[in-house]
């Protein structure tokens, strides 16, 4: 009997609509470890927010958020000039 071990699955969306609410949140685990990786071995600050077919927010943010942000909406400004800058960002992309 050969060992069938990871095959490499379709990319299409997932029809029963109770596995895709099941799933979604295991395929989170797994993107929140590549990130964790890629900001672990390049050095880089990580902001990451996805939100699930049910509108429930998820994110992974490494090394703050306040930090993070902030650099992405202003990589020239400085640190303490604001500190609702994340939340403002976030109501922005919301509301468009």
């Amino acid at each position: 009997k050969e060992n069938q071990g990871r095959r490499k699955i379709e990319i299409k969306i997932i029809e029963n609509e109770n596995d895709r609410l099941i799933l979604f949140p295991k395929r989170c685990t797994v993107i929140y470890q590549k990130i964790y990786e890629i900001s672990t071995l390049c050095g880089g600050e990580i902001l990451f927010i996805i939100f699930s077919a049910i509108g429930k927010p998820y994110s992974f943010v490494h090394p703050s958020t306040k930090s993070t942000a902030k650099r992405f909406l202003n990589a020239n400004q400085p640190l303490n000039d604001t500190i609702y800058a994340p939340v403002e960002a976030f109501r922005k992309v919301r509301s468009n």
